[in-house]
């Protein structure tokens, strides 16, 4: 963690910092293991569990003594090795262990799996895991019984009720005290927390190793089906694993789920079985310890709107906001009292009704004594805050100062105050005035009999060149709407016109009609806009090839032979060659994770002195990388399609950033409105006709998924401004979004519902923003209502 560039911090109470993930968790990552509940899981099942056997399942019950010698007998026809499993599945040397074998003379150790002489053991690797057993002696056909009873009862009481039996061929037989099948004569080992991890080769399935599917490390994308392991059928596990039983509520002797299908339920269900649970009896100290803490995440999950998720649901096909949240609950859920929490937009991908909710959460740690500091753009979250900081004025460099402190009342009188400013104004919708009518006579798209996930025999309409809306509670299915069926429907749709190829395999709807008009559909999400320090803002944009070629028909550029290819930081002729153009060299040093220092050849600037030279309006191509959106905007005033481009994107609210700025800084959010930018950039663009027949305008459909995110109130603005200048060019702008305001702008709205998972899926109303607002089995009208009464209240 860098030093805090401050320098003095008083009266800091212990912190919890709950900040965005911008890193997507791991392909192994579930719900359960995200909200730090699945180690509770494996732990009850560890202590409490009953193990089954696989094939039969048929339950383990104890087995006597006198019935385990009976069995060791039995297999005496051949010679058999008696060995006590001291180590499974733990790092260590373990040479101690070496040391006290030779003491009791034994004669040997199986350490993974090779048999080692105690007295030449050197220990094992400490930093990997072991598995080892210690050999007791061997029992040949015709031991007498005193000496079977002593081998067995030495092995049990190392082997904590459990030996093992090897035969010269090197077969292995389990035997146990404490777990049996009588039926199979299977035996297992005693259970430990590790035995229930899909991260460990103790617990995951051998087939998959712990993935689940066939993909195996592969992150399938949304559009990809994943198989199921065939071994694991999708739990993860290892059959004995998966073969536990908890016996819930009604004693050692009662049936209970396994592992796989208590992780099956969903947050709501899961959360209505724990709370059910009698702590009583003797497992009463155990589920003491641990169900409060299950529960306490699960009603966290809960109050954050995630009811729907169930525990075993990848983590990689969740959204941003349920991420988000997820991480919160999981901190939240430690129940602490007098601490700092730093919550960073913890309200994000949240529809109203569950914003409400999580607001009252933390209304109550507050209550608790806890102090909450939190940065956020949300209104309801800003309105119910007791003290409001608002920093400006502007974005970027230009912002860095404290405006407005005090409570929300207080900035909506402050006129220095853009946040200030909009809660006391609030916007008026439509921006414009009116609404674009959607009647009978418009061009309208229709996709019909979906089945995908939760959307069930669907139908959908949505009318062309309008800005449509896509609303509902988190989990109803939007995002399946607009990844599996929108995209792709019309993609294929466009596609077979153009080429009249045959209907795609595996597609979830049966017929598409009304899609015409459109000339393609464009995914504008958040998904950044390059990946390495060499893309920026001035190159997605496309200016920079224009700022180039401006550079290049400079006289002093063309004396000396320089092209555009000359002032790019990619090519080895005007480039540092000390940075190769980057800017700033790597440093690798042990221990310590790749950093970057300025390079000390060209200071950062990326060009070498000779290209250095060559200046337009006593600027160098190195400092107008420097320059930001507004202020090469006002400096290229002369040049139409450069300004253009710059001013649009200095609309969409990113006049702070710098045209070099490396694309792996920009947010999800800024990402976003670049790509707008570009897009609307490129639709007002009019190349020459190439002939003189007239060309049919190109007619794209849009969509956005959540565009508000990371948004200030003033950015909403401008987002609804760019998005109703591509409508008005004649395209269809979709958007999937739980913002009242974004909702409240739309032409025609579409909210599914009316609950999460399969209690969603339907269409609840469509129509004008109005005509939601009135639907009486709508979540969303009561919220929509209000911003619709409060819009129209004259300033």
């Amino acid at each position: 963690m860098e030093k805090p560039a401050v320098e003095a911090v008083i009266g800091l109470p212990p912190t919890v910092a709950i900040e965005q993930r911008l890193t997507r968790p791991g392909t192994k990552s579930t719900v359960a293991t995200v909200a730090e509940i699945f180690p509770f899981l494996r732990l009850l099942y560890a202590r409490l569990g009953v193990p089954g056997d696989p094939q039969t399942g048929e339950r383990a019950q104890r087995q006597s003594l006198e019935s385990l010698l009976k069995e060791v007998t039995r297999r005496l026809s051949v010679p058999q090795k008696v060995l006590a499993p001291v180590v499974r599945g733990r790092k260590g040397n373990y040479l101690a262990l070496g040391r006290w074998a030779v003491r009791k003379k034994l004669p040997g150790l199986r350490i993974d799996g090779r048999w080692v002489d105690p007295s030449r053991f050197t220990g094992t690797h400490r930093y990997r895991t072991h598995a080892i057993d210690v050999w007791i002696g061997t029992l040949s056909p015709g031991s007498p019984a005193p000496e079977i009873e002593r081998l067995v009862a030495e092995a049990l009481l190392l082997g904590r009720e459990t030996i093992l039996l090897v035969d010269p061929q090197g077969k292995e037989t389990l035997l146990s005290t404490r777990y049996f099948c009588p039926g199979s004569g299977r035996s297992f080992d005693e259970l430990d927390p590790r035995l229930f991890s899909f991260h460990s080769p103790l617990g995951w399935c051998p087939d998959c190793q712990g993935y689940g599917s066939t993909t195996g490390g592969r992150t399938a994308d949304r559009g990809e089906e994943e198989s199921r392991c065939p071994s694991c059928q999708g739990t993860r596990l290892n059959p004995i694993a998966a073969a536990v039983r908890l016996p819930l509520g009604g004693g050692r002797n009662a049936a209970g789920p396994t592992l796989p299908e208590l992780c099956r339920l969903s947050v709501e269900q899961a959360l209505d079985t724990f709370a059910r649970i009698p702590a009583v009896g003797r497992e009463a100290p155990v589920l003491a310890k641990i169900l409060p803490e299950v529960i306490t995440r699960l009603r966290f999950l809960e109050e954050a709107g995630l009811s729907y998720l169930a525990l075993d649901r990848s983590a990689a096909t969740l959204s941003a906001g349920e991420l988000q949240r997820i991480h919160l609950a999981a901190q939240l859920g430690n129940n602490l009292q007098g601490v700092l929490y730093v919550l960073d937009e913890p309200t994000i991908g949240l529809h109203a009704q569950e914003n409400a909710r999580l607001l009252d959460t933390l209304s109550r740690l507050r209550a608790k004594g806890n102090t909450l500091v939190v940065v956020e753009h949300d209104e309801d979250a800003i309105r119910r805050a007791d003290r409001v900081i608002d920093l400006g004025p502007g974005a970027g460099r230009f912002g860095g100062q404290i405006v407005a402190d005090g409570p929300w009342e207080k900035l909506a009188r402050d006129q220095a105050s853009v946040t200030g400013r909009l809660l006391g104004r609030p916007l008026h919708h439509p921006l414009s005035g009116r609404r674009r009518p959607c009647g009978p006579s418009d061009s309208w798209l229709r996709i019909e009999g979906i089945r995908v996930h939760n959307l069930r025999d669907l139908s959908i309409d949505l009318p062309l060149g309008k800005l449509v809306v896509i609303c509902g509670v988190s989990g109803s299915g939007k995002s399946t709407l607009l990844h599996r069926v929108l995209f792709p429907a019309v993609q294929q749709s466009v596609g077979r016109r153009r080429s009249g190829s045959q209907q795609p395999e595996r597609q979830c709807w049966s017929a598409v009609s009304g899609a015409d008009p459109l000339t393609a559909a464009v995914l504008v999400d958040q998904s950044p806009i390059g990946k390495t320090s060499r893309s920026t803002p001035a190159t997605y944009l496309g200016v920079f090839d224009q700022i180039r070629e401006l550079f290049a028909s400079l006289p002093s550029a063309r004396e000396r032979g320089y092209g555009p290819g000359r002032f790019s930081y990619n090519t080895p002729l005007g480039r540092c060659p000390a940075c190769q153009g980057n800017g700033a060299l790597a440093v690798e040093l042990p221990l310590l994770p790749l950093f970057r220092v300025p390079c000390e050849a060209c200071s950062g600037k990326r060009y070498n002195p000779q290209t250095l030279e060559i200046e337009y309006r006593e600027k160098t191509i190195a400092e107008i990388l420097e320059m930001t959106v507004e202020e090469a905007a006002s400096f290229f005033a002369s040049v139409p399609r450069i300004r253009q481009s710059l001013e649009l994107v200095a609309e969409a609210g990113l006049g702070y950033l710098a045209l070099g700025q490396p694309s792996p800084t920009l947010s999800g959010g800024e990402a976003q409105r670049l790509k707008l930018a570009t897009e609307l950039a490129a639709s007002l663009a009019r190349p020459l006709p190439r002939t003189l027949a007239p060309e049919p305008a190109k007619r794209f459909l849009y969509l956005l998924e959540e565009p508000t995110i990371g948004l200030h109130l003033s950015d909403v603005e401008r987002l609804l401004r760019l998005c109703r200048r591509l409508v008005d060019l004649g395209h269809t702008v979709v958007v999937v979004e739980h913002h009242l305001d974004v909702i409240a702008e739309a032409d025609y709205t579409i909210e599914l519902g009316p609950g999460a998972a399969e209690a969603g899926g339907r269409i609840v109303a469509a129509g004008p923003p109005e005509k939601i607002a009135r639907a009486k089995k709508s979540p969303t009208a009561p919220f929509l209502r209000q911003m619709l009464a409060r819009a129209r209240i004259p300033n």
